[in-house]
């Protein structure tokens, strides 16, 4: 049930730091920083995906 909530968060969190990126001036820093998070979520939702599929 956490890896759902982590990978629906990662999603909005990488689209959402497109869309603003998109409409507003970002530094390299914060792109990077909204966009490692949400690709960070997202890897965090598969290995916990995996490790409870082997248990």
């Amino acid at each position: 049930m956490k890896s759902k909530a982590f990978f629906i968060v990662a999603i909005l969190a990488v689209s959402i730091s497109q869309i603003l990126t998109h409409y507003f001036q970002f530094n390299d820093l914060t792109k990077g920083i909204l966009t490692g998070l949400g690709l960070g979520l997202l890897l965090l939702a598969l290995l916990q995906k995996n490790n409870t599929a082997k248990s």
